[in-house]
């Protein structure tokens, strides 16, 4: 069912591209999505100072402009969601570099505790490698590396 949802959501995204291209050719103005939309379809990550926890998160999330909201399986294997503002630079022609503020939800005071009413505070330097409309990044979320593809349109 994940896998459905996710290639849905690629068909989806790429179809969008091409539709953009095509309006652009016809000296159509280009739209607001072109550049400020991310799909994120997956996620694996790397405990760093730990063992046993999951690491496929099954990462399904929307970024506008710089507002990002996912849904995914956390280490413990519990659903969880994220909302965070997202603001990037281009370091790099074929690279950006940014900083994620939000919160997660799905961590009891076991798993997690920071946490203001059940939400763990998000603070997560990235770097996105892209090219075209394909990117893949790498996020640092205390000690778990958090590796995601998505597409950019």
């Amino acid at each position: 069912m994940i896998r459905q949802v996710m290639l849905l959501i690629l068909l989806i995204a790429t179809s969008h591209a091409a539709l953009a291209k095509q309006d652009n050719q016809q000296n159509e103005p280009i739209d607001d999505w072109k550049g400020n939309v991310d799909v994120t379809f997956a996620g694996w990550t790397e405990h760093l100072t730990s063992t046993g926890r999951n690491q496929d998160n099954y990462i399904v999330g929307f970024r506008y402009k710089q507002f990002e909201a996912f849904t995914l399986l956390n280490s413990f294997d519990t659903r969880s969601y994220i909302v965070s503002y997202h603001p990037q630079i281009d370091w790099k022609p074929w690279a950006k570099v940014g900083l994620r503020l939000g919160g997660i939800s799905g961590y009891t005071k076991e798993q997690n505790r920071i946490q203001v009413g059940g939400i763990t505070p998000v603070f997560a330097p990235t770097l996105t490698l892209h090219y075209k409309h394909l990117g893949f990044e790498t996020a640092l979320f205390t000690d778990v590396l958090v590796f995601s593809l998505k597409v950019m349109i």
